[in-house]
């Protein structure tokens, strides 16, 4: 038993050489990842709505702030665990009940698929996605690096301000007069 032991712990070191970090594209779009049930790693080969798959791990380089977004796919249920260069960030969020989709944008945005980001600083960044919760035993689901934008007013709301402003201004003066 021991023997059996010690040769599955070389073959584990032995295969861990040979795995290599998947290069993900900040802003391309949604890649696919398989995972094999509880505890099962994002892993590259599914079938997917995509612009490729990935695997773990997955690495990029974002020049400014970014967001990781990852979502369930195909079937309702499962959750993910997320690592952040090597740091928990937590899980994607409970699922709810809804029907088949299949687009990675509307997956995400659903409110019943599973799904999570986070807000991630400029540099190189190494992230690794682990099923939590998984009723079917293995599935599929996408992640996207994105860099986040700044919000800009809109003209509109620049125009309310603006007369907001004024309206102040024409009432102080009206309020100097009646003194």
């Amino acid at each position: 038993m021991k023997v059996f032991r010690t040769i599955v712990a070389i073959a584990s070191l032995f295969a861990a050489s040979f795995t290599q970090a998947t290069p993900v594209t900040v802003d391309a779009g949604w890649y696919g990842f398989c995972f094999s049930g509880v505890g099962g790693g994002a892993s590259a080969g599914c079938q997917n709505a995509g612009v490729g798959v990935a695997g773990n791990s997955i690495t990029f380089t974002l020049a400014s702030a970014g967001l990781l977004k990852v979502t369930d796919g195909f079937q309702v249920g499962d959750v993910f665990r997320v690592f952040v260069d090597s740091v928990d960030m937590g899980t994607t969020s409970t699922p709810g009940s809804g029907s088949f989709i299949s687009s990675p944008d509307a997956l995400y945005a659903s409110g019943y698929y599973s799904a999570g980001s986070w807000l991630l600083s400029a540099g190189s960044h190494s992230v690794d996605i682990f099923a939590d919760v998984s009723p079917f035993g293995g599935g599929g689901a996408y992640m996207e690096i994105e860099t986040a934008r700044q919000a800009v007013p809109e003209p509109g709301m620049l125009l309310l301000v603006g007369l907001g402003l004024a309206g102040m201004i024409s009432m102080a003066r009206r309020g100097r007069r009646a003194m």
